[in-house]
């Protein structure tokens, strides 16, 4: 398979905003990125860790002991990872790990809040790839239902027929895939539906379960399935973003002639000038491959700082900065700012509160007033002023209240939207509103 190709920073969103990347959409993968930071973070804490050998039983399909790290080591990576902490339930009740992180996480931006709320609310499902141009287009297996993924999210090109098995999002305007995904070449489609029934015919649920929500509490089947057929067949797994924890810092360095260093950054196409404040002048460290910025490089009077989110960044940063500046510049110090986000004891909560109940109650409690990408980024209180935004907004409750039922249907944190309704003077059930993508 060839590589990604290039993507160009100041290209038109693929979203059809006629807006550039950096104004648009691209915020919304860097957001992603430094989200999928804290889960690393998250999934090292002891309290959590303790669940990891029993959840690698079950995801590589072995009755025999696993050793500590297993799931998370290079061969599970993102794949174990994303499984582990959206789908793994170690307590009764069907809470999940994400759930848990998502009630005791504090200090995540809007753009993160958002992602992770898409992430709770997202299932895995396999996927065919219908269409490659202009975008990728998927339809669902199970349902027929069709999504577009903007390129940024896929490792690589993919070909008609192509299986893809992963979970889907609203990134900004635009669909990405999660950090993961499986990929099997078209000829082991009908294998893989026939396997899946048949493992929902052997386990024989009840018969109000439907085919989908089956997989939606045994998404391992996914990878069961890989590991028995894809995998001979040419399936691969891969990840669609660097595996780096979120581990920001701050570096300082003395300058020499600050005019020799303006001009000599200024010639970097790997710096990208961001507007001036008053007695600062700062800039955007680029990944021209991705088009995503790594870190920020400010400089102030005599003092020049790089400022990164994980470890390997700062690294790249530094390293970049005193190769093109050499000479002209004294490390200074290093300083470390410690993750709170992932970092923080999980709260008490009653025995009968299913985990993720406290995080969907306080991001629902200022959605009304929360900007959204899908209602041409205005708040949902202001779209309903207008007829076609109060057609969106019902839309985007509709949506949500669907995700919710599903939920609900699996045992996990739910959220009755009733109040919600009555906020924005919208009637419930909203029939006669258009199927919209979630908020």
């Amino acid at each position: 398979m060839s590589a990604q190709p290039r993507l160009h920073r100041h290209a038109a969103c693929p979203c059809g905003s006629g807006r550039r990347l950096p104004a648009c959409c691209l915020p919304w993968e860097e957001a992603f990125q430094r989200l999928v930071g804290h889960f690393l973070n998250f999934s090292t804490l002891p309290r959590i860790r303790q669940h990891e050998a029993a959840a690698a039983a079950v995801f590589w399909n072995t009755e025999s002991a696993v050793r500590p790290g297993k799931g998370l080591g290079p061969e599970g990576g993102l794949r174990f990872l994303e499984w582990f902490l959206h789908d793994y339930c170690p307590w009764r009740g069907g809470g999940t790990l994400l759930a848990a992180f998502a009630d005791a996480a504090v200090g995540l931006g809007p753009r993160e809040e958002h992602l992770l709320l898409e992430s709770l609310l997202a299932p895995v499902r396999a996927y065919e790839v219908t269409d490659t141009f202009p975008r990728v287009v998927v339809t669902d297996l199970l349902t027929g239902g069709q999504r577009a993924i903007w390129p940024l999210g896929l490792p690589g090109p993919r070909i008609l027929s192509d299986i893809l098995i992963c979970r889907l999002f609203p990134l900004g305007r635009l669909t990405r895939p999660g950090a993961s995904l499986l990929v099997l070449p078209g000829a082991c489609r009908e294998e893989l539906l026939a396997y899946l029934r048949t493992a929902y015919r052997v386990v024989g649920p009840a018969r109000h379960v439907s085919l989908e929500d089956f997989l939606d509490c045994a998404t391992h089947l996914y990878h069961h399935f890989f590991l028995l057929r894809g995998r001979s067949q040419g399936g691969r797994g891969e990840e669609t973003l660097p595996r780096t924890p979120f581990a920001p810092g701050r570096r300082r360095y003395q300058g020499k002639d600050l005019v020799r260093i303006r001009t000599g950054l200024d010639r970097q196409p790997e710096l990208e000038r961001q507007a001036d404040i008053p007695e600062e002048v700062r800039y955007a460290w680029i990944d021209l491959e991705r088009a995503v910025a790594r870190a920020t490089v400010s400089i102030r009077r005599d003092e020049i700082q790089v400022t990164a989110d994980t470890r390997e960044d700062m690294t790249g940063a530094a390293h970049f900065l005193e190769t093109c500046l050499r000479g002209m510049v004294e490390f200074v110090g290093e300083e470390s700012a410690e993750a709170a986000v992932s970092g923080r004891e999980e709260t008490h909560r009653p025995e009968s509160v299913a985990p993720g109940t406290a995080f969907f109650n306080r991001v629902l409690e200022h959605w009304p007033d929360s900007l959204s990408p899908l209602l041409d980024d205005l708040t949902p209180r202001e779209a309903v002023k207008s007829r076609a935004g109060r057609q969106q907004v019902a839309g985007v409750l509709l949506g949500l209240e669907r995700e919710f039922a599903r939920l609900r249907r699996l045992g996990r944190a739910w959220v009755d939207l009733t109040t919600l309704r009555k906020q924005l003077d919208l009637p419930s059930g909203a029939s006669s509103a258009p199927r919209q993508k979630r908020p």
